[in-house]
């Protein structure tokens, strides 16, 4: 039988899976420090040269160069199907298949009939703002003139509960289809539909294609809730987008600044910075950072001033650490936000406050110093517990011995001493973990953007994955959360579609041409992982500077590098 799993189903399954366990079943496995080697089953060899990481939950051949996860194992050693492997592990995790279903992906059209409902309700909200005095005044009354508002597309929506379904229904779309885009409720006591946003002045939400895909809604009074957003739909995610992203995107060259609302977007646009976005009334998400370091590497947060704004701020300069990304964190007086900062005291003065910026350790101390009285003994151990778990994000050795350095200075405790105590820390913190989150959480989940940008060709072009498939075989992805898209994707294209599922193109590109830009992304996937696997070859040796066969596996990879580069030069 046909069926679809989801990749969160496949996720699901790789991570209540030991791949250990797995390729133990088959192969002989020798432990050798943190890993696990084997003769490679997929070419003739003398010396062992197959490596299995269990953190990573991952196989790799320095001889041969195969790799892959538990999935793509058994697919090439005992020769099955995706579908049949699946069900092999999913069967050993006692995790249920629903076979009597099968999952019907959104067709095209459907994709296309929420975009059209979406764009001609923002028409409609814009075209009503513009028939409205009282909301043109209170845009004019925050300092949003006519020329601000056209260029965010605000909009405005009077107290009719039946105004833009009416609207859109004489264009000839249905009440369900307008319900999809979240535009409309249904009423479970009556049946009927209403607007969902009503007397409300609206932002109309772009993605990076500059399509609408969602609106945020704000009362003009003090009605609460004061704000509202679309829910989540086929089309919108509010932890994968960012407000005016598509805007800001093009003037990134001095960072991106990060606010929490789209009146703060406005207001720093208006006063001359275009880089400013806003997350979507959610903290802020690996989604959305994946998203913006395509653009910049360099982040200013840019939050309200109260406990909840402090907070998130924390969340966010640790989840942009944990992408080795750099942030900067602006602090307003008490109980101001950018929007007001900047309507009270102008553009100017907002950059100074972005110059005095604190970097990320002077903000975490900043922080830490409002609620731990470090002249204490109680609050110097709450000091160092609770920037632990931030430091923690931290990837570069370097860097985080200096701050524990900054940290023995502070509070005059001895580096061992801190670093005994993190250490110390960390160990409870991972016995108290389920052993299926540490698996989540060690299978690299930080993909290269080139692997984001293998996963966009494939989602959308059919004949790229078969080429992937038929010349690459499974082994392509290294991030798990990539791989179960990839499987996902491969799944779905085993069973039947027309041909107009499998015509997308880059507008500029053939297929042979988007070929060459798949083999590209491909070397440079494999490149990068090899790069990290010498690294940690590399450190491994210095504990055991005679070890002939981490030499031997570094040389391997060397030639490798050599071979995926020069391929690449010619």
């Amino acid at each position: 039988m046909s069926y679809s799993i989801s990749e969160e189903k496949i996720e699901e399954i790789t991570g209540l899976t030991d791949i250990v366990d797995i390729i133990g079943e088959h192969l002989s496995l020798k432990k050798t420090g943190a890993n696990y080697i084997a003769l490679c089953p997929f070419h003739k060899e003398k010396t062992p040269s197959f490596s299995v990481s269990p953190d990573k939950q991952i196989y790799h051949c320095f001889g041969c160069g195969e790799s892959g996860d538990a999935i793509s194992f058994l697919m090439k050693y005992d020769n099955l199907d995706f579908l049949e492997a699946v069900e092999h592990l999913a069967d050993r995790a006692g995790v249920l298949l629903d076979m009597s279903k099968e999952k019907v992906k959104p067709d095209n059209d459907f994709l296309k009939v929420n975009y059209k409902i979406n764009r001609e309700a923002a028409i409609f909200f814009h075209k009503n703002l513009m028939n409205s005095p009282n909301a043109i005044k209170y845009f004019e009354n925050r300092g949003i003139q006519k020329k601000a508002q056209k260029y965010f597309g605000l909009g405005y929506i009077p107290n009719q509960w039946h105004d833009l379904l009416n609207h859109l229904k004489k264009l000839g779309f249905e009440e369900k289809e307008i319900e999809e885009t979240g535009l409309a409720i249904k009423s479970e006591n009556k049946g009927n539909y209403y607007d969902r946003f009503r007397n409300r002045i609206i932002f109309p939400i772009f993605d990076l294609k500059k399509r609408v895909i969602g609106f945020g809604g704000r009362v003009l009074d003090d009605t609460l809730p004061k704000y509202i957003n679309s829910p989540d739909s086929i089309i919108f995610n509010k932890g994968r987008n960012l407000y005016n992203l598509n805007n800001a995107r093009n003037y990134t060259d001095k960072g991106i600044i990060l606010t929490e609302g789209y009146m703060d977007v406005i207001k720093l646009t208006i006063n001359g910075y275009n880089n400013v976005v806003a997350s979507l009334g959610t903290a802020l998400t690996d989604n959305q950072v994946k998203l913006m370091k395509k653009y910049s590497r360099e982040f200013y947060i840019s939050y309200d001033s109260d406990n909840a704004g402090l907070k998130a701020a924390i969340k966010a300069v640790n989840v942009l650490k944990s992408h080795d990304l750099n942030s900067k964190v602006i602090i307003f007086p008490e109980k101001m936000d950018p929007d007001d900062f900047v309507t009270k005291y102008g553009g100017a003065r907002f950059n100074d406050r972005l110059n005095k910026a604190l970097e990320y350790f002077d903000y975490l101390d900043y922080y830490l110093n409002l609620t731990h009285d470090t002249r204490q003994d109680k609050g110097k151990l709450g000091y160092i517990k609770e920037i632990n778990l931030y430091l923690q994000h931290v990837k570069n050795a370097v860097e985080k011995e200096l701050y524990i350095e900054k940290i023995s200075q502070k509070l005059g405790i001895s580096k061992e001493s801190i670093l005994l105590e993190f250490k110390n820390n960390q160990r409870k913190a991972f016995n108290r973990t389920p052993d299926s989150i540490k698996k989540l959480d060690m299978a690299g989940q930080n993909a290269s953007d080139y692997e984001l940008d293998l996963i966009e060709i494939l989602t959308n072009n059919h004949e790229m994955t078969k080429y992937i498939k038929n010349k690459y075989d499974t082994s392509v992805f290294y991030s798990t959360k990539n791989r179960s898209r990839f499987y996902a994707i491969l799944n779905d294209l085993s069973k039947e579609h027309t041909d107009e599922q499998g015509t997308y193109k880059r507008m500029d590109l053939t297929q042979d041409e988007l070929k060459k830009v798949v083999d590209d992304y491909i070397k440079k996937i494999k490149t990068d992982q090899l790069i990290k696997i010498k690294s940690e070859i590399k450190t491994k040796l210095l504990t055991e500077p005679e070890n002939t066969q981490f030499k031997e596996q570094i040389s391997e990879i060397d030639k490798e590098i050599l071979r995926l580069r020069g391929h690449h030069n010619g």
